[in-house]
């Protein structure tokens, strides 16, 4: 049941997303990114709406299973250069190859949910994703 709402959500984002160049974008708002990652329209991002497998459907663009900077850059806005993207790979590369992998990226996406469900609710809701979006959950560095 699981793997079938992942492969269904991953679908229906993959379809909805925008070309992914690195001067495009996934979502210029907090708004539309909302809109896009809430799959099931229930009004809420479930856990399972932004986990590792939909991360890596989305931005793999080469399809090697892993995420590069070059491939984060469109996630983190029209503002994102080359270092920032790098800096947020390196903040989750327990490996230190400047790439995250699945198991990076799952670990990062939990924090990342836990960071956003500021309620603490078990659902991210839109005033939620709004008041933390394009915020970095950690500076690099630090």
């Amino acid at each position: 049941m699981r793997s079938t709402m992942l492969f269904s959500a991953l679908a229906l984002l993959i379809a909805s997303a925008p070309c992914l160049s690195q001067n495009a974008p996934i979502a210029k708002t907090a708004n539309e990114r909302f809109n896009k990652l809430d799959v099931n329209h229930d009004g809420v991002l479930s856990r399972y709406e932004t986990d590792a497998e939909i991360v890596l459907g989305v931005l793999d663009t080469d399809g090697d299973g892993q995420i590069t900077a070059a491939e984060l850059k469109p996630l983190l806005g029209p503002n994102a250069d080359d270092k920032l993207a790098l800096d947020r790979i390196r903040v989750a590369d327990r490996t230190a190859d400047d790439k995250l992998n699945v198991d990076e990226i799952e670990r990062a996406a939990n924090i990342r949910f836990d960071w956003l469900d500021a309620n603490h609710d078990g659902n991210v809701d839109e005033a939620e994703l709004q008041s933390r979006f394009l915020v970095p959950l950690v500076t690099p560095g630090h």
